[in-house]
């Protein structure tokens, strides 16, 4: 129900963003890429992203805190998280929200910008949470996993986007942040989370799980691993792209030097 229900709801943001008195309207581009959609499309899924992205973050941020500050956390090996929570009536409608973006994104991405990797790695987020949602306890890990991926998104379509349609001046001004950032979050804080939540799912006990619930567990597990392996095909374009930039501002600045 939540999940069809905000399916809409996304659907009804990419149209405001679209038909707003806000909206863009088509110009000159920064990129050189073919089959580049305009740029009243690409503002309505940043509209739309944006949007679920400070939601999405300001919710999992407050729910961490709720069960942080009182969750015991004695029988943790690695980090003080415990992913056994049992499902929360109050919150567990937050899985569903998150699929539902996936899902509406992925429609958008099909009809108008043909964004392969995008859409792949939101079918993967579907298919990765849906185990946690219906297993009694592991919907943490989502909350978790969840408010380090968002996190850093405003930052990256904001700065994707001044790439693509400007202004230079802008996307200047957020490469270095947005690169760090993304950097942190995707390179570092994230693997560290999946091997804690490794450690949990395979070496520590848990007498009260059945054998459908290690199994879902370990499913989601998976899949949430290949999916940050391929997300450092975007790691390695973000840093590497950065550094040619640099190089290439240097060289550019050397030359007006002479």
């Amino acid at each position: 129900m939540y999940t069809s229900l905000f399916v809409g709801v996304y659907w009804l943001i990419f149209a405001v963003g679209y038909y707003g008195p806000w909206a863009p309207r088509d110009g000159p581009t920064n990129s050189q890429r073919p089959n580049m959609p305009s740029k009243r499309v690409s503002f309505a899924n940043r509209c739309c992203s944006i949007t679920h992205a400070l939601t999405a973050t300001v919710i999992c941020g407050y729910i961490m805190y709720i069960y942080q500050t009182k969750s015991d956390v004695s029988g943790r090996t690695f980090l003080p998280i415990t992913y056994d929570q049992p499902s929360d009536p109050a919150f567990h409608w937050v899985l569903p929200v998150l699929m539902a973006y996936c899902i509406a994104d992925s429609m958008f991405m099909a009809i108008f910008e043909k964004d392969m990797l995008m859409t792949l790695h939101h079918i993967a987020v579907v298919v990765g949470v849906m185990p946690l949602y219906l297993a009694p306890h592991g919907w943490y890990l989502c909350i978790v996993s969840t408010f380090f991926a968002e996190i850093t998104n405003p930052l990256q379509n904001t700065w994707a986007y001044s790439r693509e349609y400007g202004p230079k001046s802008l996307y200047e001004a957020l490469s270095l942040p947005f690169t760090v950032a993304f950097f942190l979050c995707r390179g570092i804080l994230m693997p560290v989370f999946l091997i804690d939540f490794f450690l949990f799912v395979w070496l520590e006990e848990r007498p009260t799980d059945d054998a459908a619930t290690q199994k879902s567990l370990k499913i989601s597990l998976v899949i949430f691993t290949l999916g940050w392996f391929a997300s450092l095909v975007w790691l390695k374009g973000v840093v590497g792209g950065y550094l040619k930039y640099m190089k290439k501002k240097r060289m550019a600045d050397k030359g007006k030097m002479q």
